[in-house]
Protein backbone atom coordinates (compact mmCIF):
# COMPACT_ATOMS: atom_id res chain seq x y z
CA UNK A 1 0.00 0.00 0.00
CA UNK A 2 2.88 2.55 0.53
CA UNK A 3 3.63 2.60 -3.11
CA UNK A 4 -0.13 4.57 -3.97
CA UNK A 5 2.28 7.61 -3.42
CA UNK A 6 -0.01 9.91 -5.12
CA UNK A 7 -3.45 8.84 -3.74
CA UNK A 8 -5.77 10.73 -2.28
CA UNK A 9 -8.94 9.24 -0.94
CA UNK A 10 -8.67 5.42 0.23
CA UNK A 11 -11.83 3.72 1.52
CA UNK A 12 -11.42 0.07 3.00
CA UNK A 13 -14.87 0.42 4.76
CA UNK A 14 -16.87 -3.25 5.31
CA UNK A 15 -14.38 -5.19 3.79
CA UNK A 16 -13.79 -7.64 6.65
CA UNK A 17 -10.68 -6.94 6.67
CA UNK A 18 -8.24 -9.26 9.08
CA UNK A 19 -4.95 -7.85 10.52
CA UNK A 20 -3.00 -4.67 11.19
CA UNK A 21 -2.58 -1.52 9.90
CA UNK A 22 0.56 -1.98 8.09
CA UNK A 23 3.50 0.72 8.57
CA UNK A 24 3.79 1.71 4.78
CA UNK A 25 0.31 3.68 5.16
CA UNK A 26 2.50 6.38 6.43
CA UNK A 27 4.37 6.16 3.11
CA UNK A 28 1.31 7.46 0.87
CA UNK A 29 2.30 10.90 1.74
CA UNK A 30 -0.74 12.97 -0.65
CA UNK A 31 -3.62 10.82 1.59
CA UNK A 32 -6.22 13.32 2.29
CA UNK A 33 -8.99 10.65 3.67
CA UNK A 34 -8.67 7.55 5.27
CA UNK A 35 -11.90 4.86 6.00
CA UNK A 36 -11.10 1.65 7.71
CA UNK A 37 -14.67 1.09 9.38
CA UNK A 38 -16.40 -2.23 10.44
CA UNK A 39 -13.60 -4.44 9.57
CA UNK A 40 -11.84 -6.64 12.02
CA UNK A 41 -8.48 -5.16 12.29
CA UNK A 42 -6.39 -5.22 15.46
CA UNK A 43 -3.59 -4.20 16.71
CA UNK A 44 -1.84 -0.65 17.87
CA UNK A 45 -2.18 2.29 15.06
CA UNK A 46 1.14 2.53 13.41
CA UNK A 47 3.36 5.45 14.44
CA UNK A 48 4.05 6.35 11.18
CA UNK A 49 -0.13 7.31 10.81
CA UNK A 50 2.07 10.91 11.82
CA UNK A 51 3.57 11.00 8.68
CA UNK A 52 0.13 11.78 6.48
CA UNK A 53 0.55 15.79 7.31
CA UNK A 54 -2.10 16.48 4.62
CA UNK A 55 -5.11 13.62 6.21
CA UNK A 56 -8.24 15.65 6.91
CA UNK A 57 -10.23 12.53 7.60
CA UNK A 58 -9.74 9.49 9.44
CA UNK A 59 -12.06 6.93 10.37
CA UNK A 60 -11.66 2.97 11.77
CA UNK A 61 -14.65 2.73 14.04
CA UNK A 62 -15.81 -0.41 14.91
CA UNK A 63 -12.85 -2.44 14.90
CA UNK A 64 -10.67 -4.05 17.45
CA UNK A 65 -7.55 -1.93 18.04
CA UNK A 66 -5.65 -1.30 20.53
CA UNK A 67 -3.03 0.63 22.79
CA UNK A 68 -2.70 3.67 22.53
CA UNK A 69 -2.49 6.89 20.31
CA UNK A 70 0.84 7.15 18.68
CA UNK A 71 2.69 10.53 19.66
CA UNK A 72 3.11 10.82 15.87
CA UNK A 73 -0.40 11.92 15.69
CA UNK A 74 -0.35 15.08 17.29
CA UNK A 75 1.51 15.86 14.03
CA UNK A 76 -1.96 15.88 11.97
CA UNK A 77 -2.57 19.52 12.25
CA UNK A 78 -4.97 19.01 9.13
CA UNK A 79 -7.15 16.61 10.42
CA UNK A 80 -10.82 17.69 10.82
CA UNK A 81 -12.49 13.85 11.52
CA UNK A 82 -10.92 11.63 13.82
CA UNK A 83 -13.53 8.55 14.33
CA UNK A 84 -12.25 5.81 16.00
CA UNK A 85 -15.31 4.99 18.19
CA UNK A 86 -16.58 1.42 19.18
CA UNK A 87 -12.72 0.15 19.68
CA UNK A 88 -10.33 -1.23 22.45
CA UNK A 89 -8.34 1.63 22.41
CA UNK A 90 -6.82 2.91 25.98
CA UNK A 91 -4.73 5.64 27.71
CA UNK A 92 -5.04 9.65 27.60
CA UNK A 93 -5.90 12.16 24.75
CA UNK A 94 -3.17 14.30 25.30
CA UNK A 95 -2.33 14.57 21.94
CA UNK A 96 -5.56 15.26 20.65
CA UNK A 97 -4.49 19.08 21.78
CA UNK A 98 -1.72 19.64 19.41
CA UNK A 99 -4.18 18.36 16.31
CA UNK A 100 -5.67 21.77 15.91
CA UNK A 101 -7.86 21.50 12.86
CA UNK A 102 -10.27 19.01 14.32
CA UNK A 103 -13.71 19.23 14.05
CA UNK A 104 -15.31 16.65 14.87
CA UNK A 105 -14.04 14.32 17.44
CA UNK A 106 -15.51 10.22 17.98
CA UNK A 107 -13.82 8.11 20.10
CA UNK A 108 -16.63 7.00 22.00
CA UNK A 109 -16.44 2.89 23.40
CA UNK A 110 -12.79 2.56 23.99
CA UNK A 111 -11.11 2.58 27.29
CA UNK A 112 -9.51 6.03 27.90
CA UNK A 113 -8.44 7.04 30.99
CA UNK A 114 -7.48 10.47 32.68
CA UNK A 115 -9.05 14.16 32.50
CA UNK A 116 -10.21 15.94 30.22
CA UNK A 117 -7.76 18.68 30.24
CA UNK A 118 -8.40 22.26 29.49
CA UNK A 119 -6.30 22.26 26.31
CA UNK A 120 -8.71 20.58 24.37
CA UNK A 121 -10.88 23.30 24.63
CA UNK A 122 -8.24 26.05 24.62
CA UNK A 123 -6.32 24.55 21.22
CA UNK A 124 -9.03 23.03 19.39
CA UNK A 125 -10.84 26.26 17.71
CA UNK A 126 -12.51 24.92 15.45
CA UNK A 127 -14.18 21.84 18.03
CA UNK A 128 -18.16 21.02 16.81
CA UNK A 129 -18.49 17.84 17.96
CA UNK A 130 -16.73 15.86 21.79
CA UNK A 131 -18.05 12.38 21.10
CA UNK A 132 -16.07 10.79 24.32
CA UNK A 133 -18.98 8.51 26.08
CA UNK A 134 -18.38 5.03 27.15
CA UNK A 135 -14.83 5.27 28.37
CA UNK A 136 -13.47 5.40 31.65
CA UNK A 137 -12.62 9.08 32.16
CA UNK A 138 -12.25 10.69 35.36
CA UNK A 139 -11.69 14.59 36.65
CA UNK A 140 -14.35 17.12 36.44
CA UNK A 141 -15.64 18.88 33.68
CA UNK A 142 -13.08 22.04 32.84
CA UNK A 143 -14.51 25.29 32.63
CA UNK A 144 -12.25 26.35 29.91
CA UNK A 145 -15.43 24.21 27.99
CA UNK A 146 -16.42 27.82 27.55
CA UNK A 147 -13.61 28.43 24.43
CA UNK A 148 -15.49 26.33 22.40
CA UNK A 149 -18.33 28.49 22.60
CA UNK A 150 -18.10 29.70 18.57
CA UNK A 151 -18.68 26.41 17.49
CA UNK A 152 -19.24 23.44 20.00
CA UNK A 153 -22.50 21.95 19.00
CA UNK A 154 -22.35 18.47 20.65
CA UNK A 155 -20.81 17.26 23.70
CA UNK A 156 -21.08 13.58 24.88
CA UNK A 157 -19.17 12.78 27.98
CA UNK A 158 -22.15 10.07 29.10
CA UNK A 159 -20.88 6.61 30.97
CA UNK A 160 -17.31 7.69 32.33
CA UNK A 161 -16.63 8.12 35.85
CA UNK A 162 -16.73 12.42 36.08
CA UNK A 163 -17.36 13.85 38.91
CA UNK A 164 -17.76 17.40 40.33
CA UNK A 165 -20.79 19.98 39.79
CA UNK A 166 -21.99 21.09 36.14
CA UNK A 167 -20.11 24.54 35.42
CA UNK A 168 -22.07 27.15 34.24
CA UNK A 169 -19.40 27.45 31.93
CA UNK A 170 -21.51 25.57 29.69
CA UNK A 171 -23.90 28.09 29.40
CA UNK A 172 -21.62 30.17 27.28
CA UNK A 173 -22.19 27.03 24.58
CA UNK A 174 -24.79 29.01 22.31
CA UNK A 175 -24.60 26.83 19.23
CA UNK A 176 -25.00 23.39 21.88
CA UNK A 177 -27.99 21.14 20.55
CA UNK A 178 -26.53 18.06 21.97
CA UNK A 179 -25.49 17.82 25.68
CA UNK A 180 -25.06 14.39 27.27
CA UNK A 181 -23.46 13.98 30.98
CA UNK A 182 -25.58 10.76 32.28
CA UNK A 183 -24.39 7.99 33.89
CA UNK A 184 -21.51 9.55 35.52
CA UNK A 185 -21.06 11.17 39.38
CA UNK A 186 -21.78 14.38 38.81
CA UNK A 187 -23.28 16.42 42.18
CA UNK A 188 -24.90 19.64 42.81
CA UNK A 189 -27.73 21.28 41.19
CA UNK A 190 -28.91 22.20 37.37
CA UNK A 191 -27.58 25.40 36.94
CA UNK A 192 -30.83 27.69 36.24
CA UNK A 193 -28.69 29.21 33.05
CA UNK A 194 -28.76 26.26 31.21
CA UNK A 195 -31.94 27.75 30.05
CA UNK A 196 -30.16 30.05 27.96
CA UNK A 197 -28.83 27.35 25.64
CA UNK A 198 -31.82 28.52 22.71
CA UNK A 199 -30.67 25.81 20.35
CA UNK A 200 -30.22 22.60 22.93
CA UNK A 201 -32.58 19.81 21.77
CA UNK A 202 -31.12 16.68 23.71
CA UNK A 203 -30.27 17.21 27.36
CA UNK A 204 -29.51 14.12 29.56
CA UNK A 205 -28.49 13.65 33.11
CA UNK A 206 -29.88 10.64 34.34
CA UNK A 207 -27.84 8.61 36.70
CA UNK A 208 -25.89 11.36 38.65
CA UNK A 209 -26.26 12.70 42.18
CA UNK A 210 -27.99 15.85 41.00
CA UNK A 211 -30.09 18.09 43.39
CA UNK A 212 -32.26 20.71 44.03
CA UNK A 213 -35.09 21.56 41.39
CA UNK A 214 -35.25 21.58 37.71
CA UNK A 215 -34.79 24.85 36.39
CA UNK A 216 -38.36 26.05 35.00
CA UNK A 217 -36.56 27.90 32.03
CA UNK A 218 -35.10 24.87 30.88
CA UNK A 219 -38.66 23.12 30.12
CA UNK A 220 -39.25 26.39 27.85
CA UNK A 221 -36.26 26.22 25.38
CA UNK A 222 -37.64 26.90 22.08
CA UNK A 223 -35.62 23.04 20.24
CA UNK A 224 -35.66 20.91 23.26
CA UNK A 225 -37.00 17.67 22.38
CA UNK A 226 -35.82 15.04 24.94
CA UNK A 227 -34.63 15.42 28.74
CA UNK A 228 -33.08 13.22 30.88
CA UNK A 229 -33.38 13.53 34.06
CA UNK A 230 -34.04 10.05 36.44
CA UNK A 231 -31.99 8.62 38.72
CA UNK A 232 -30.77 11.63 40.62
CA UNK A 233 -31.66 13.18 43.61
CA UNK A 234 -34.13 16.09 41.97
CA UNK A 235 -36.92 17.31 44.31
CA UNK A 236 -39.50 19.46 42.45
CA UNK A 237 -39.60 22.00 39.53
CA UNK A 238 -42.23 20.00 36.88
CA UNK A 239 -45.27 21.27 37.98
CA UNK A 240 -48.12 21.52 36.24
CA UNK A 241 -47.93 25.48 35.24
CA UNK A 242 -44.25 24.16 34.33
CA UNK A 243 -45.20 21.16 32.09
CA UNK A 244 -47.61 23.39 29.64
CA UNK A 245 -44.22 25.23 29.30
CA UNK A 246 -42.42 22.02 27.76
CA UNK A 247 -45.29 20.95 25.28
CA UNK A 248 -43.74 18.35 23.09
CA UNK A 249 -41.11 17.54 25.52
CA UNK A 250 -40.16 13.97 26.22
CA UNK A 251 -39.63 13.98 29.52
CA UNK A 252 -38.08 10.70 31.39
CA UNK A 253 -37.90 11.37 35.50
CA UNK A 254 -38.19 9.94 39.08
CA UNK A 255 -41.93 10.84 38.93
CA UNK A 256 -43.14 9.88 42.55
CA UNK A 257 -39.84 11.14 43.85
CA UNK A 258 -40.10 14.73 42.51
CA UNK A 259 -42.67 17.06 44.95
CA UNK A 260 -45.92 17.22 42.90
CA UNK A 261 -45.03 14.33 40.55
CA UNK A 262 -44.35 15.26 36.73
CA UNK A 263 -47.84 15.37 34.96
CA UNK A 264 -45.75 15.38 31.66
CA UNK A 265 -43.42 13.16 31.58
CA UNK A 266 -43.44 10.16 28.90
CA UNK A 267 -41.88 7.94 31.17
CA UNK A 268 -42.04 7.73 35.19
CA UNK A 269 -38.51 5.79 36.35
CA UNK A 270 -38.38 4.49 39.92
CA UNK A 271 -35.54 2.93 41.65
CA UNK A 272 -37.37 -0.50 41.16
CA UNK A 273 -38.03 0.07 36.89
CA UNK A 274 -34.18 -1.24 35.84
CA UNK A 275 -35.34 -0.92 32.12
CA UNK A 276 -36.33 2.58 32.65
Amino acid sequence: VGKLTSLEYLYLDGNKLVGSIPDGIGEIGNLKALNLDNNELYGTLPHTIGDLTNLEYLSAKSNVLSGGLPAGMKLLTSLKTLNLASNALSGNLHHLSHMSGLENIHLYQNSFTGHIHDSMFSNLPKLEVLFLSSNSLTGSITQKVALSQKHLRGLYLSDNNLKGSIPEALCSLYKLEDLYLDTNSLEGTLPSCLGNLSGLKRFYVFKNQISGLVPGNLMSLPHLVELGIEENDLRGGMDQETCRQGKGLNIWADCGELDGGCDCCNRCCSDQDKNC
